[in-house]
């Protein structure tokens, strides 16, 4: 086969793995998780506004008001709420970079990089095992080869996840819209769909895991377990690494920060870096899809 060849396979393998989605309704239910959780922690994050804006108003001796939101550029001045920023992106430097953006796009985007991945590899998950474990595959393998079909599952997946995670920026806009004051319509959901990008990239490793468990094994709740259980594991390996890098633990240390999704999150905060932090993850992606079809290449179908 082609190269050409082979990339109009990985499409339609991908095309039909959307669309088997929409019609057995898993991208709406996806959908609706997506919205329920952005605008759920949207509203969250402006009640906590509020408290902070009414401690402000005390002291400056002003009225409170209903909506948070009108006394933002004084809150934006305090210690408080640019520590909190500070621990979004785990770069102090980079505070007043980010601030440049609307304050609950920022949000959305810390948001979206801790729930995205879990939501990425579990669905992913099912991208192949499901299908092993009726061999239904077998009918599909016949007409393209199984890299072709192990890439096409992966975009498939690559797609519902970003298509997801866009609509979901409805539901932090809404919140915006109605829950504060002072947000203009047009440059808070173009800061959020521009963020959601970089989320979404940061996410596409955690799908290509959950493709790679997802043809390996033949039982769909066993791979899901496993890739809810990855992502975790991915967190606190992390977590670790970061804590010991300046010990005598360091090259260890830093071999797990080149290869965990996590090392490149301060990237995605930066106003160019992004972009390189972005290629790799969807490297690492690729890398997880390779690791997986390795063994689904020699199984029995």
């Amino acid at each position: 086969m082609t190269l050409v060849g082979s990339f109009r396979d990985a499409w339609l393998v991908a095309r039909f793995e959307v669309l088997r989605a929409v019609r057995t309704w898993r991208a709406l239910a996806l959908v609706v998780l997506y919205l329920v959780a952005t605008a759920g922690s949207a509203w969250i994050f402006t009640e906590f506004l509020h408290v902070l804006e009414s401690a402000v108003a005390e002291t400056l001796m002003v009225p409170t008001t209903d909506k948070p939101g009108a006394m933002l550029d004084e809150l934006l001045k305090e210690d408080e709420l640019r520590g909190v920023v500070a621990g979004m992106t785990g770069d102090e430097d980079l505070v007043d970079d980010v601030l440049a953006w609307p304050i609950l796009a920022v949000f959305h985007l810390w948001f979206a990089t801790l729930l995205t991945p879990f939501f990425a590899a579990s669905t992913a998950a099912e991208a192949v095992s499901i299908d092993l474990s009726t061999r239904a595959l077998r009918f599909e393998v016949l007409r393209t080869g199984r890299i072709e079909f192990a890439v096409g599952r992966f975009l498939g997946q690559a797609a519902l996840t970003g298509l997801a995670s866009f609509v979901g920026v409805l539901g932090t806009w809404a919140v915006g819209m109605f829950g504060m004051v002072g947000n203009d319509p047009f440059e808070l959901f173009g800061a959020l769909c521009w963020l959601t990008l970089r989320a979404w990239l940061f996410a596409l490793p955690f799908a290509g895991f959950g493709v790679a468990v997802s043809q390996a094994t033949a039982s769909p709740n066993w791979a899901r377990v496993l890739a809810v259980a990855g992502t975790a594991g991915s967190w606190i390996a992390y977590g670790v690494a970061l804590n010991y890098v300046l010990t005598g633990w360091g090259p260890l240390c830093d071999v797990v920060l080149q290869v965990v999704p996590q090392g490149y999150l301060r990237g995605l905060w930066q106003p160019v870096g992004w972009v390189s932090s972005g290629v790799v993850c969807t490297g690492l992606a690729l890398a997880w899809v390779a690791l997986g079809y390795a063994r689904f290449a020699r199984r029995d179908l």
